[in-house]
């Protein structure tokens, strides 16, 4: 494709094309060759598929998920206070339309975009402010070289930009294009440069990934092509990507999307073809629809369901402490008391669960984040994440019933139900969305109500799914216990399935009140009490990033998961270990057998290199 267009005197020859500092990605198979189309398929409307695809930020995850690896960015160092972060890019690097990508581009980002106050689209990140909130300073000292002052050690900010694709997408702004929509240089007003910084969409945009968007049907149908000033090189020197074209379909309707895939249609499709209970479907169709499935592909789910139990529950967004009732008041006592969530946890027969929910796929176990964490990729790490996932999974009833008589939980007034301490009658309320789908959390939570009404619990189920207070409820902590899927590889970048440091509208778990006092320095929320769960993994994240040290990181992660066992449980957990269908046509190659598609910070398959993958002709 590229060849012909060099002999045609369109396109300059390979060695002007790459940079200096070219990436050589390994192969999983073996070198590729050129040519062929890509065919995948999406549920939505494509953007989250298109931007796990085209994953290629300045630091990057590795394909193994054992940690982070350089990207457009070939190294970077701290100061030794650890304020300070240097990155130095790939010299020679070009946008998709031969322009030169140079410090000049990330300048008019950050100066002209992200600091211009009459420009709302795009906006300061939330790791470039100080502690007062102010942004911080920025220096581009030269063409490959950006410089980061913060006002604390942050030993962590490469991470950040190696999660998913929207840390660093906002920040690939090509000068040389934007500059004839800005108002303040060629272009005439800002809702035009909105329209235009749209890079999934729009043809003309410049880009640094291994294709770009030459067709764009809203809805229906994205079409790309090659770049052919791409900076990554095979093991043998060979530009990538081998793919020439890729096009991903939009259909909303998941069965259609589940038969089209098992007829073939697509050569490789990572989130497009249904869930755990798909595959059986899938194998059997497979000789005939000429594919296979990448048996190693998981979800990376922790508890695929699970259930937060509030921690800092109450009945009013606007909470008045002077106004809440003393019904409020000891449902809170009674959540937050160890052995109730322990009752709750030990009186749910999980293997009951996988059983009808999962026809047996995955593990019966308790809430933890993914197995495949590089927290616990160590045997210490692993042996601490064994005993996490089996903290309070036993299925005990009479163990339960026993917690609950010994804290006061019994029938007070024998009507078969147990009521609060204090006589009043209580019934436990799960709020019930589709966070991991509706085909796992409404079976799931018959089960579970189930178990619990054979130990003397009454529940309602609250049916939010669809209704506009289900967020409200989550994050402002006016539920009880909430459906949930956890999955996550990296507790520092997103820490909140273990630390409170969350809540309202910036989403929240286990501890809502207790999170959003964190996030807003103690101007909202509730303060947690000393030397309670909330205070104490609050201070361990605090001490993480201030701790220059990655093993010593880890082990602060392990200190907090302790946390969660002696203290908790404060998620559920039921299930997890669940494998996902990765469909993949029998002349596609170089997918790994193993990767995790749960958690979107790898920006999975993005990390396993999609530009070194091929199609046999």
């Amino acid at each position: 494709m590229l060849q012909a267009l060099v002999e045609a005197g369109e396109l300059p020859p390979l060695a002007e094309r790459l940079p200096k500092d070219v990436l050589t990605v390994p192969v999983v198979e073996s070198i590729g060759q050129y040519g062929g189309t890509w065919h995948n398929v999406a549920g939505d409307g494509g953007i989250a598929t298109i931007k796990m695809v085209t994953y290629d930020p300045a630091v990057r995850w590795k394909a193994d998920y054992t940690g982070y690896e350089p990207g457009l960015a070939k190294d970077w160092e701290w100061s030794d206070d650890g304020k300070t972060i240097t990155f130095h890019f790939r010299e020679g690097l070009k946008w998709s339309d031969g322009e030169p990508f140079t410090m000049d581009d990330m300048k008019f980002w950050w100066e002209d975009l992200a600091s211009n106050e009459d420009y709302k689209v795009v906006s300061v990140p939330w790791w470039a402010r100080t502690t007062d909130g102010d942004p911080i300073e920025m220096e581009f000292p030269d063409d490959y070289t950006w410089v980061l002052k913060f006002d604390q050690p942050q030993w962590i900010m490469p991470y950040i930009l190696a999660q998913g694709f929207w840390e660093w997408n906002p920040l690939m702004k090509p000068k040389h294009y934007l500059t004839q929509f800005h108002p303040d240089y060629e272009g005439s007003d800002y809702d035009e440069l909105d329209t235009m910084d749209r890079w999934w969409e729009n043809p003309d945009y410049p880009v640094l990934f291994a294709w770009h968007v030459v067709d764009y049907k809203v809805g229906e149908l994205t079409t790309f092509e090659r770049n052919p000033y791409y900076w990554k090189v095979d093991p043998e020197g060979n530009q990538l990507p081998y793919i020439d074209r890729m096009e991903i379909e939009i259909v909303p309707d998941e069965e259609v999307r589940i038969l089209q895939s098992s007829q073939g249609k697509y050569e490789a499709t990572f989130r497009g073809c249904g869930s755990p209970s798909d595959i059986p479907f899938l194998l059997e169709q497979a000789e005939a629809g000429g594919y296979h499935l990448q048996a190693g592909w998981m979800n990376g789910a922790g508890a695929w369901p699970g259930w937060m139990i509030n921690q800092d529950y109450h009945e009013e967004q606007d909470y008045d402490a002077d106004a809440e009732t003393e019904e409020a008041v000891e449902i809170r006592e009674l959540l937050r008391n160890q052995d109730f969530r322990k009752g709750l946890s030990i009186a749910l027969d999980r293997q009951r669960l996988l059983d009808v929910v999962w026809e047996g796929i995955g593990n019966a176990k308790q809430f933890t984040i993914s197995p495949q964490s590089w927290h616990f990729a160590s045997p210490e790490g692993k042996a601490i994440f064994d005993e996490w996932a089996a903290a309070d999974a036993q299925y005990d009833p009479e163990g339960a019933e026993a917690l609950f008589d010994g804290i006061g939980f019994v029938d007070a007034d024998g009507d078969g139900w147990r009521d609060l301490p204090s006589g009043a009658a209580f019934t436990l309320i799960f709020d019930q969305n589709d966070w991991g789908g509706e085909r796992v959390t409404i079976p799931s939570n018959e089960v579970f109500k189930g178990d619990l009404a054979e130990v003397g619990v009454n529940v309602l189920i609250n049916n939010v799914i669809g209704q506009p207070e289900a967020n409200t409820r989550g994050n402002y902590g006016l539920f009880m216990l909430r459906n949930t899927h956890a999955s996550e590889i990296d507790l520092w970048t997103y820490p909140d399935w273990v630390f409170p440091l969350r809540g309202g509208g910036e989403g929240s778990r286990a501890f809502p009140m207790q999170g959003l006092y964190y996030q807003t320095g103690g101007e909202e929320g509730w303060e947690p009490e000393a030397g309670s769960p909330a205070a104490k993994l609050q201070a361990l994240y605090k001490k993480g990033l201030a701790e220059p040290d990655e093993q010593k990181r880890h082990e602060i992660i392990w200190e907090a998961v302790q946390i969660h066992m002696d203290e908790g449980p404060f998620v559920l957990g039921a299930a997890g270990d669940q494998p996902i269908p990765v469909l993949v046509a029998d002349n596609f190659h170089n997918v790994p057998e193993y990767g995790v598609l749960g958690p979107w910070a790898p920006g999975s398959p993005g990390n396993t290199n999609p530009c070194q993958y091929w199609i046999e002709q």
